[in-house]
């Protein structure tokens, strides 16, 4: 299994994506997992899974249009801790 496919797999063990996403369909490509990815939310949820506390969830903002501002709200937050 290609590695990208392998990291969209460990995502959805982690719960951070749901089970069908389309990472997994069948004709997925690498970019769908660059699109799930280039907001930060997810990288964000996944700090908050591993250290529950880490990150404040109503400090992000989960609409795409926002993207940057929660990517830069999540890296002053981690400077700060």
């Amino acid at each position: 299994m290609e590695e990208w496919r392998q990291c969209g797999r460990w995502l959805i063990d982690c719960k951070v994506l749901p089970p069908n996403h389309r990472v997994v369909w069948p004709s997925a490509v690498v970019f769908d997992l660059a699109q799930a990815l280039r907001d930060g939310v997810l990288l964000c949820q996944m700090l908050h899974n591993l250290s529950p506390g880490s990150v404040d969830l109503k400090q992000i903002n989960f609409r795409p249009q926002m993207s940057q501002v929660t990517l830069m709200a999540a890296q002053l937050q981690i400077e700060l801790s």
